[in-house]
């Protein structure tokens, strides 16, 4: 897999869990949303990393 396929995976996968929590916070589900709001902090993160490389 290309850095560039990667990359576009962790964005989608980032973007859901951005996504899931803004719902997730709406219903209630605010541990959710923070496990949602964790994960997507650290796709970013790896996105970063791919990206300086």
């Amino acid at each position: 897999m290309t850095h560039a396929a990667a990359i576009a995976q962790l964005e989608t996968h980032a973007s859901n869990c951005e996504n899931n929590a803004a719902i997730q916070e709406r219903e209630g589900q605010h541990e959710d949303a923070a496990n949602n709001r964790t994960n997507a902090a650290e796709y970013r993160q790896a996105i970063e990393t791919l990206q300086a490389e």
